[in-house]
């Protein structure tokens, strides 16, 4: 039962509790003085009314109900009650009110700063924590839409629900006071408020689906919109950009038909906030009049109190149509966050990989969750200095093999033994820093020279000697020198402003810089000219017994140089040796061999 209610009225203070703390209850306290203060500061007008109109000094504060205790303050403070000691009074109030209402501004800013920091933090680091099997798993437009769009949300989000929550300690308090000064109207008025809000729960409720639709309709806009620019030079090249269109314009405009209802339902909430209410409070007006006997001096200062709270009414609503209209954003956040943490990569935290002196895979496979096998029963033994390739048709299963070896993919059967030990009792994170990993398609960010190729480290003496070091090896640096910003040149979204040759040449230098044991090179050359490879090709035979190295070769030309070539077909090593021997002694590999040109 207790569950039940909470998660029906508590739900998102206890989703803001999570990531704030107790720290929420201090700007609630906050709001409750500024309400109290106000109050008593406006109750304080009624003796003034009465100063006013008598002329004298007051002699009862029988206008003010229950809160002529304010009055009797003044005389305990030992001042005389007329219009001196009143005004000084409620001018006191006043500024007691404004240094609270300061600090509750200051404290919902330090606390919105800290609740988005941290769930924005928690984000990031869940994406980089996320087990590789399971990012595959995962809808890219999802994760790019919730990290930038959805992540801003929050933050109004964040804003208008706290206001919300402030707004209705305000209204709480005007609503006492009105009590406190007449307890029957106050019933009445508050009753009515309560019937009228019927009207825009409807709103509300309406408003909720809309925006957690476009939450996912804007998951939906971001996987097409980076599916165009990956796929960019096909639509292209094959005139399809029209009809892509056409499904980009349908998505935008069932966002925009969303965003329209969204904002009819505030206008019509606007619009009705008001009147609805000034209608409820005339109501109420008149029948305390014509069939309670009151009188209006009776209702003054609860009617005082109550257009006060009238406002907070208008506000609350508002501010909490604000946060309904961002809750998709909350809610794609947490399932984000939640997806991160059911496909966290587990790390043992002891047992760091310092070096890798010995490698090895021992009778290892490996299949999908959907039962599908790549790897069958490979044996493989790597001997620290040595370069090695493997080579295979399309699906047999080698950038597989790569994947399991640096540590994406663990075998469903075998090991995967380090420095004699099995890989599941080191550290995967001090494991993988041992790796170098250069693939196809260069991963080149939009920054300098010396960003990528650090990414990001100071400059230092020592990290510049190492850059230095770095892209004289990878066979980068004349290039560098020749440009009028040297290593600060800015290369463009994806490298584009340089060559296929010099990006995949600095991504060489990063995994140098890195200082790695072991090498990876995933096809490395392929997408490059005759001319480009050539020079590739130079250096990788340059860092040939410098480093351990593994190559994923499609062109057999880039290989004859190795130690050892692994010949793959559908999951299996079915043969390996020198270039020369497997030519002479296995006639599948020959026959690829003749296929190609040297």
């Amino acid at each position: 039962m207790f569950e039940k209610i909470f998660n029906k009225y508590f739900r998102h203070f206890g989703f803001f509790y999570t990531y704030i703390g107790p720290k929420l209850f201090l700007l609630i306290l906050m709001s409750l003085f500024v309400g109290l203060l106000d109050g008593f500061g406006l109750a304080m007008f009624m003796p003034i009314f009465q100063i006013a109109a008598d002329g004298e000094n007051i002699s009862s504060g029988d206008n003010m109900g229950d809160l002529k205790f304010l009055l009797d303050g003044i005389e305990w403070l030992g001042l005389e009650l007329n219009l001196n000691s009143v005004v000084f009074f409620m001018v006191a109030l006043f500024l007691f009110k404004a240094l609270f209402k300061f600090l509750d501004g200051y404290i919902k800013i330090k606390l919105q700063n800290q609740f988005v920091r941290k769930i924005r933090f928690q984000m990031v680091e869940g994406l980089s924590e996320l087990d590789y099997k399971h990012f595959l798993n995962l809808d890219s437009g999802k994760v790019q839409n919730t990290l930038s769009s959805e992540a801003v949300k929050i933050t109004y989000g964040f804003l208008s629900y706290f206001n919300s929550i402030q707004h209705l300690v305000l209204l709480l308090v005007y609503i006492g006071l009105a009590f406190l000064s007449n307890w029957q109207f106050a019933i009445l008025v508050s009753l009515g408020g309560y019937l009228s809000n019927f009207l825009f729960r409807f709103f509300f409720t309406r408003t909720e689906k809309e925006s957690i639709n476009l939450s996912n309709l804007g998951h939906q806009f971001q996987s097409y919109l980076i599916q165009a620019v990956h796929n960019f030079k096909y639509l292209k090249a094959t005139d399809y950009f029209a009809s892509y269109n056409q499904k980009l314009k349908s998505v935008i405009n069932q966002i925009e038909n969303g965003q329209k209802k969204i904002g009819v339902y505030g206008a019509v909430m606007a619009s009705l906030r008001e009147p609805i209410i000034l209608l409820v409070v005339l109501i109420i007006i008149m029948i305390q009049i014509n069939f309670m006997e009151g009188s209006l001096s009776t209702i003054i200062l609860s009617l005082l109190f109550f257009y006060r709270s009238l406002n907070y009414v208008v506000t609350l609503q508002g501010s909490w149509q604000g946060f309904i209209s961002n809750i998709g954003g909350v809610i794609s956040s947490v399932n984000l966050i939640n997806d991160f943490k059911s496909g966290q990569e587990v790390f043992n935290q002891s047992n760091e990989v310092k070096r890798i002196t010995a490698l090895a895979i021992n009778t290892a496979s490996f299949k999908y969750p959907n039962g599908f096998q790549v790897l069958k029963n490979v044996d493989l033994e790597i001997e620290p200095l040595k370069t090695y390739a493997f080579v295979g048709e399309s699906g047999s299963g080698k950038t597989t093999l790569v994947n399991m070896l640096i540590g994406l993919f663990h075998p469903s059967e075998g090991q995967i033994i380090v420095n004699g030990q099995n890989r599941n009792e080191v550290n995967l994170a001090s494991y993988r820093k041992r790796f170098g990993y250069i693939t196809q398609e260069p991963v080149i960010f939009n920054d300098n020279i010396y960003n990528n190729v650090t990414l990001w480290a100071d400059k230092t003496e020592e990290n510049l000697e190492k850059f230095q070091k770095a892209v004289t090896l990878a066979n980068i640096h004349q290039f560098i020198d020749t440009l009028p910003e040297k290593a600060e040149t800015r290369l463009g979204d994806n490298g584009v402003m340089v060559s296929g040759g010099q990006k995949q040449r600095i991504s060489i230098a990063r995994e140098l810089f890195k200082d790695v044991d072991v090498l990876i090179f995933d096809e490395a050359t392929s997408a490059l000219d005759s001319e480009t490879e050539k020079l590739i090709q130079d250096n990788i035979d340059m860092l040939m017994g410098k480093f351990t190295m593994i190559i994923i070769a499609h062109r057999l030309s880039t290989i004859r140089k190795v130690d050892t070539i692994s010949l793959m077909d559908k999951g299996r090593i079915i043969a390996s040796g020198k270039f020369e021997d497997l030519v002479s002694e296995n006639g599948q590999f020959k026959r690829m061999v003749e296929l190609q040109e040297f």
